[in-house]
Formats: C-alpha cells, sequence, structure tokens
C-alpha cells in the first residue's frame, strides 16, 4: 500500500509538471502571436505614415512650383477687396510676400517640409482671414510637428470649415483629406475620441461616397467603443478583463490612419499599467520597452517630434511598473530621466518636487534591496566587512505560498525545491525568450534567495 501511494504520488508529480510545462508553453506561444501581431502592426503603422509623409511631399512640391512661378498673389486677391469693390494693390503685394515668406521657410529643407518653429513665427504675421487653404495646412503641419497636438487639431479644423464645399469630391491627397487625416491623430493624441471620429464625419457629410473616410470612421468606432469598455473595466479593478479589451483596441486599429506608432505607444503604455497590477510583469515590461523606445527616438530627418511630456510620461509608467517587479535599479534610472525632462521653470516647480520625492523614495528602495552601504552600524568594526546586507524578501522571490513559515520542516523544504527548480528554468539565460537582462537578474536574485532560505530552514 505504502508502495502504491508512492508510486500514485510521483505518477501525479509527473503529470503535475507536464500539465505546468503545457501551460507554459501556451502562454509562451500566445505571448510570441502577440509579439509578432505587434510587429507587424508597427510595419504597418509605418507604411502608411510613410503614405501620410508622402502626400505632404507631393503637397510640399507643389508649393515649390507655385513659388516658382508666383501665383500666390492670385490666391490672396479677395482679402484685399475694399468696401467699395476696388482692389488694393499695395495689400496683395504686402499678403503675397508674407505668404511667399512662409512658404519659403516651410520647403526650404526641401518638398518634405521644415523649419516648423520659424515657419510657425512667420504664419502669425499673416492674418486669419488672408490665410490661404495652403498655408492653413503649413500651419497645420508645423504644429503637428512640433506636437501642439490641440492647435494641430484648430489648425485642421479651420482648413476644412474654409475649404468644405458639398458639390467638391474630397480625393486622398487633397489638402481637405490630408487635413482630416492631420486632425483625428492629434485629436486621438489628445484622449478626444469624439474629435477625431467628428472630422471623418464631416467628411462624410459632403462626400458620403468617400470610401476612405467611411472606412476610417468606422473602424474608430469600434477603437473607441474598445478603448471606453477598457477604462470602465480599470475602474471597477478587472484587469484580466481590461487587458482583453486593449487587445481588441490594438487589433481594431490596425489600417486606421490613428493606427501612429506614437498613438500605438499611448495604448501599449495602458497595457503596461494593467499588466504589471495582474503580476504578469514580463508582459508588461515589454509594452512599457517599447513605448518608451519608440518615444524617446529621434529620427535624422526629423520625422516625428515627441514632446518631452510624453516621453517623460512613458518614463514614469515603466518606473512604476519596474518598482513591482522589484527592479529598483532601472526604476531610479527612470524616475531621473522623467525628473530631467521637467522644465526648469515655475510654473513646473511642483511637478519638480514630486519627481525628486519619488526619486528619492525609489532610491531608498534600492539601498535596502542592493545593500553594501557602509555606515556606523554596518562596517568592517562591527563584523559587516560588506557593509549593510541586502533587505530583500526572499520569501516573495520564490514566489512562496505566505503562510509557509507554520508548517513543517518538509513540507516547507518540498515547497522551496518545487519553486527553486521552477524559477531556475523559467529564467534560465538559454531558454528564456523574453529580455535577456531581466532573466540574469531574476536567476541571480532566485539563486541567491534559495541559498539562504535554505540555510534558515536547514534544508
Amino acid at each position: 500500500e505504502k508502495c502504491e501511494r508512492s508510486l500514485n504520488w510521483a505518477f501525479g508529480s509527473i503529470r503535475r509538471q507536464r500539465e505546468r510545462e503545457r501551460r507554459e508553453a501556451e502562454e509562451e506561444a500566445k505571448l510570441e502571436k502577440r509579439r509578432a501581431e505587434e510587429r507587424e502592426a508597427m510595419i504597418e503603422a509605418e507604411e502608411r505614415k510613410k503614405e501620410y509623409e508622402a502626400d505632404f511631399v507631393k503637397f510640399g512640391t507643389q508649393l515649390q512650383e507655385k513659388l516658382a512661378s508666383g501665383s500666390f498673389a492670385s490666391s490672396v486677391g479677395e482679402a484685399a477687396v475694399d468696401a467699395d469693390g476696388s482692389v488694393d494693390a499695395e495689400r496683395v503685394e504686402e499678403v503675397s510676400a508674407l505668404i511667399g515668406a512662409a512658404v519659403q521657410s516651410f520647403v526650404a529643407a526641401g518638398p518634405q517640409g521644415g523649419n516648423w518653429s520659424e515657419t510657425l513665427q512667420l504664419l502669425k504675421k499673416i492674418s486669419p482671414s488672408d490665410k490661404t487653404v495652403d498655408i492653413l495646412l503649413i500651419e497645420a503641419r508645423c504644429h503637428e510637428k512640433e506636437s501642439n497636438h490641440r492647435q494641430a487639431m484648430s489648425g485642421a479644423g479651420k482648413l476644412i470649415a474654409r475649404a468644405s464645399n458639398k458639390y467638391d469630391s474630397w480625393k486622398n491627397d487633397d489638402p481637405k483629406m490630408m487635413a482630416t487625416t492631420l486632425g483625428a491623430n492629434a485629436a486621438m493624441q489628445l484622449g478626444l475620441s469624439e474629435n477625431a471620429i467628428s472630422f471623418y464625419q464631416n467628411v462624410l457629410k459632403f462626400d458620403p461616397e468617400q470610401s476612405r473616410a467611411r472606412k476610417q470612421y468606422r473602424g474608430l468606432k469600434k477603437v473607441v467603443k474598445f478603448l471606453d469598455k477598457a477604462e470602465e473595466q480599470i475602474q471597477k479593478g478587472y484587469n484580466n478583463a481590461a487587458s482583453g479589451f486593449v487587445d481588441d483596441c490594438l487589433s481594431a486599429m490596425r489600417g486606421l490612419d490613428v493606427d501612429s506608432p506614437l498613438f500605438r505607444s499611448r495604448i501599449q503604455l495602458k497595457q503596461c499599467t494593467i499588466l504589471s497590477g495582474m503580476g504578469k510583469h514580463e508582459e508588461a515590461l515589454a509594452n512599457c520597452d517599447a513605448a518608451v523606445e519608440l518615444r524617446s527616438a529621434t529620427n535624422d530627418d526629423d520625422s516625428m517630434v515627441v514632446s518631452d511630456d510624453s516621453r517623460k510620461e512613458a518614463h514614469l509608467i515603466r518606473a512604476e511598473a519596474l518598482l513591482l517587479d522589484m527592479d529598483y535599479d532601472e526604476a531610479v534610472n527612470d524616475f531621473r530621466e522623467a525628473f530631467n525632462l521637467v522644465p526648469e521653470d515655475k510654473e513646473s516647480l511642483q511637478e519638480k518636487r514630486e519627481l525628486q520625492h519619488k526619486l528619492q523614495e525609489a532610491q531608498h528602495q534600492q539601498k535596502r534591496w542592493n545593500g553594501g552601504e557602509k555606515d556606523m552600524r554596518f562596517n568592517e568594526n562591527t563584523g559587516f566587512p560588506d557593509g549593510r546586507p541586502p533587505e530583500r524578501d526572499h520569501a516573495k522571490i520564490l514566489q512562496l505560498p505566505i503562510d509557509l513559515e507554520h508548517r513543517t520542516k518538509d513540507i516547507k523544504c518540498a515547497w522551496l525545491k518545487k519553486q527553486f527548480k521552477a524559477l531556475v528554468r523559467q529564467y534560465h539565460p538559454d531558454k528564456y525568450k523574453g529580455n535577456k537582462k531581466r532573466a540574469a537578474r531574476k536567476f541571480k536574485e532566485v539563486k541567491e534567495a534559495k541559498e539562504i532560505i535554505s540555510d534558515s530552514w536547514d534544508c
């Protein structure tokens, strides 16, 4: 009978191990599939971004041709009409010169545009009534490149209101459609989903057969629906359900103009927060890393300018996720990066203090976790030549049950052996498919925790 029980226990242990390995393999396959889909989605988003940029190159080429032919004067003639119907030639010349200078600044670096800040300064000299459709699009584009999303959205709205005509068709490379895409993107960056939808509604009001606008409108409605559901589940504390809706949102974004890398990073940061709260630190940090990398990227061709606020937000969210993963060294680095991105002015003084407080708290946790600090109590003379010993929750590192301390020695040692084998297999550098640096850190921490607890329990 004893032999039978032993065999049953052994076979049961093998079944449980195989079941655990099967679940781990399924989770890994699911995670890898999600990573592959994310990579494909980012490639698609980059391709649409190239198409969007190509439209502006075409627009810039047309501007260069107008500059060469001097045709800007005819476009401002209406603005210079006096009350008696006569044309003020001097005013036409003045406005044409201002518009020409702004356009010249915009295309000086090439048809793709450039000199965003300088061009905006020149545009301020032109009165709103004198701004043509081309000038309004240039203004919205400059604000977009400067990450002034609210002004970009406003400028796009003004252009559409000025150029809309129920008798005109809306072509994809037309300034009106370019402004629609620009305005919708800016609205989504600000979290104003209803405003983004209204841009496409406006197109369909004037041209119901515009296929691109119809596709974008329907897709964007679905994205907003999933985002709202995710936020609703987060407020209720249902992180697992919220994570599912965020995944659905990312899938629904594929093929949409608003699926810019920058907006996708917003969704990734939301997913990072959700997964981190669920204890799925590897998936959470993968999302955070992707968002930080994207927002920290600087392109040589100046195709994307990411504001300091966006970069700061990404570093702060990743820092909080790293704290939950007990990676205090990297968390301190992220808090420091965020702190350095806060401007040195009176308006940001309070924010600077709050971030400094968070940084100091993280540094305190880092010192306790790493140990090695020497003071009056911990030094060579008091028997601590290596300084203060690390203060770590080894049971938490090994994911041991919280009530294990009250069990018998055999049960405690069995649990210790079981968890150690599982975690060493999970974080082994040769088998781990995620962040190798994180795996190496976890592998080392698990081995150190096992040694300490094993000595303490005499296993």
